[in-house]
């Protein structure tokens, strides 16, 4: 079983320009690049309307899953 299967959370790593791989095991320094690539793509949105508190809401379990 692979890191990500829930469809919500591939959606969301699709939209943050990560494609993942079913069945693959990821190495830490992937996960790392993975969730370096997260947290670049939060921050590129504004934080005046609140989009960077809502995504960081939105990706919390996926940065969770990465640093694992």
């Amino acid at each position: 079983m692979g890191l990500f299967n829930d469809k919500k959370e591939l959606e969301l790593l699709k939209n943050a320009g990560i494609e993942i791989e079913k069945d693959k095991e990821y190495t830490i320094e992937e996960k790392n690049n993975m969730s370096i690539q997260v947290s670049d793509y939060i921050l590129s949105h504004s934080s005046k309307n609140g989009d960077i508190a809502k995504l960081q809401n939105k990706y919390s379990i996926i940065l969770n899953k990465l640093v694992k």
